[in-house]
């Protein structure tokens, strides 16, 4: 596992990649909220304890922020969270904690290019990108009006990049960093290739920033795991949630 400062760092980048429309500090805690498109733009993000206000208030007002939007309190949680001994507090306090999310990491180097598939790179996401992504969120319509405001809202340049009709992915930069995510191809696409076409046209676009990569992936997904593992990408830690369940 990397040093805590590391970790705080990546987590850093990793936040930066998918920016809440809505913000607030919280004495070092940030409060996110993006009309319940995932779990990360809606989760209070633990990312330090400034000191200034005693815990259980801090987890109040998470409670707050949340109920008033209809939403269950979250806490998103990592080796860096602080204060120390928080997963344990929220615990102790009823919020069930989720499956892990890991975060690797893979150095930035001249992608193997897959050539029975074009990929393009945008600065915007056109419908075709939008469509098959969408279609693999399964979302409500509320959540989709509000997809866009998260993927155009990240903290450092963004690329989207397409395999044909099939297959999609994001990439921001950040930090020295480029995070990879929004992954997704239609089922019938599958195996053949996509999928690790666009991963390589955004390594390769990594490599043009003189970045390294980075991505999350849910402890429970082998598939896209096994994709990552061949392409170099190694596990160094996980972020998790903790829900409170009403």
């Amino acid at each position: 596992m990397r040093s805590a400062a590391d970790i705080a760092a990546l987590d850093e980048v990793i936040a930066a990649a998918w920016r809440a429309p809505v913000d607030e500090p919280l004495d070092g805690w940030q409060l996110r909220y993006g009309h319940g498109l995932t779990g990360r733009a809606n989760s209070a993000w633990a990312r330090r304890h400034d000191g200034g206000m005693p815990l259980g208030d801090k987890i109040a007002g998470v409670e707050a922020f949340y109920r008033e939007r209809g939403l269950r309190p979250k806490v998103q949680l990592s080796p860096a969270s602080e204060p120390q001994g928080l997963d344990g507090e929220l615990a102790g306090r009823g919020y069930e904690r989720s499956a892990d999310v890991l975060i690797e990491v893979a150095p930035a180097e001249a992608p193997v290019t897959e050539a029975a598939w074009e990929v393009d790179l945008t600065a915007e996401p056109d419908e075709l990108w939008l469509e098959i992504w969408l279609e693999s969120r399964r979302l409500s319509a509320a959540e989709q009006e509000h997809a866009l405001d998260i993927l155009r809202g990240s903290d450092g340049e963004t690329v989207f990049a397409r395999a044909g009709e099939v297959a999609v992915g994001r990439a921001v930069a950040h930090a020295g960093w480029v995070a990879i995510g929004s992954m997704a191809t239609r089922p019938e696409a599958r195996r053949r290739g996509a999928a690790r076409a666009v991963l390589g046209a955004l390594t390769g676009w990594a490599c043009e920033h003189d970045a390294q990569l980075c991505l999350n992936v849910e402890v429970t997904n082998e598939p896209a795991r096994a994709l990552y593992r061949s392409a170099g990408f190694e596990p160094v830690y996980a972020y998790w949630y903790r829900t409170l369940p009403s």
